[in-house]
């Protein structure tokens, strides 16, 4: 064993250690690298959300515009007075209705019967769009502009029925000019309102003028029965605010039908003549017989314990 173990220890020491060669890199190899693009960080932009009063003391309505007019036109011509921040077209309506209406702009495929549109013309100063309304009544490509402030802007100011008319039976496809050239005899107009359908645009056959005078209001009732708009002849009226329906408290079901024979204790109203006090109710027949039969029986059973005490006694006293 001891030969075996030292022949295995002078092995071990013979043993060399070899090198290994390592290939170096040459500078002529290229040594690819992954280029990492970097991620597109989603930047959320926040609306800027403004407040609608101010957007509205900026605004300007304009109506009885030429279905043919573009924004590019609104603005330079309302350019004058100012800056115009935004011009937008309302109201159109489509040939085709399944298509959109800015499709229907763009390829001018209107409803054959619409001959005007509305738009909206934003300024970038109040003081700018307050002097825009001086356009009103203003002719453009022979229709006559409504130029008034939007919806809601002024409080104070309200429709002034004295210096106003109702117009009836009116032609439905008649334009607010033709009502124009009717009473501009009158005098002075400050715009002419007809009511129109909001999915066709065809006149609903009636309107509204109002002037710059009372004056000129009344000349114009004068004409009731002798004034023609097309072959129609219209109906003039003063122009009345209609008052506004009141809501019933009262609850919308039905009363609660009363039977006749048998009167409710809310119904219920006693008179001198009737045989029963007041603050009392007739009671119902049934109720009345079932009290009646429990009484007999509580003095069916009081006379029979009576009698069977009476019998116990005299059967004491025998005894």
């Amino acid at each position: 064993m001891t030969s075996n173990l030292s022949a295995l220890f002078n092995n071990a020491k013979k043993v060399t250690l070899v090198s290994v060669p390592i290939k170096e890199e040459s500078e002529n190899e290229t040594v690819e690298e992954e280029i990492i693009k970097p991620e597109k960080k989603k930047i959320k932009r926040e609306h800027e959300y403004e407040d609608l009063s101010i957007v509205n003391a900026q605004t300007v309505f304009v109506g009885n515009v030429p279905i043919g007019c573009t924004q590019k036109e609104l603005k330079k011509l309302f350019s004058q007075f100012g800056t115009v921040k935004s011009v937008r077209l309302r109201n159109l309506i489509p040939l085709n209705p399944k298509r959109g209406k800015r499709l229907a702009f763009i390829k001018k495929e209107f409803h054959p019967l619409q001959k005007t549109i509305n738009a909206f013309v934003r300024f970038t100063d109040e003081t700018e769009a307050k002097d825009a309304i001086s356009l009103n009544g203003h002719l453009y490509k022979e229709h006559h502009l409504r130029v008034d402030v939007t919806h809601g802007q002024h409080e104070d100011t309200k429709h002034d029925n004295k210096r106003s008319i109702f117009i009836g039976n009116l032609p439905f496809d008649a334009n607010d000019d033709d009502v124009w050239k009717v009473f501009e005899e009158c005098g002075e107009i400050e715009n002419v309102r007809l009511v129109r359908d909001s999915a066709t645009s065809v006149g609903k056959g009636f309107g509204y003028v109002l002037f710059r005078d009372e004056a000129s209001a009344g000349l114009a009732l004068r004409l009731n029965g002798n004034c023609k708009v097309g072959n129609r002849q219209i109906r003039i009226k003063t122009a009345v605010k209609k008052p506004k329906p009141i809501k019933s408290t009262m609850s919308s079901t039905k009363p609660r039908r009363q039977n006749k024979k048998f009167k409710s204790k809310k119904s219920f109203h006693s008179d001198v003549n009737d045989g029963v006090k007041q603050g009392r109710i007739e009671k119902r027949p049934a109720v009345q017989l079932r009290k009646e039969k429990q009484k007999q029986k509580k003095k069916n059973l009081s006379t029979k314990t009576n009698n069977t005490r009476k019998d116990v006694i005299h059967l004491k006293k025998k005894n």
